[in-house]
């Protein structure tokens, strides 16, 4: 046998085996994570001008966000004292 057969013979093993053991991790459950409730609504309402029949459409939408209850960082209690610029050549 030809040393160059026997490398093809071996990659194509090592090519299946591993493409074998990826089908196989697909089947694999996820975890389950539900879905976030959106956090926005839209609305339309149609009005008709009696008087000349034309139609105009007003659409809101309306987004909530959820901010922080607190600031992240406390702010300071005096206010921090001037840099002074020792670069600045004279």
């Amino acid at each position: 046998m030809n040393f160059r057969l026997l490398l093809c013979i071996a990659m194509g093993v090592f090519v299946t085996y591993l493409g074998v053991f990826m089908l196989i991790g697909q089947f694999r459950r996820k975890p389950y994570v539900p879905k976030p409730r959106p956090n926005f609504s839209a609305k339309a309402t149609v009005v008709v001008n009696a008087e000349t029949g034309e139609k105009t459409i007003y659409r809101e939408i309306t987004v909530s966000t959820k901010f922080a209850p607190a600031p992240a960082t406390p702010p300071p209690s005096s206010p921090a004292p001037p840099q002074l610029d020792t670069t600045a050549e004279k």
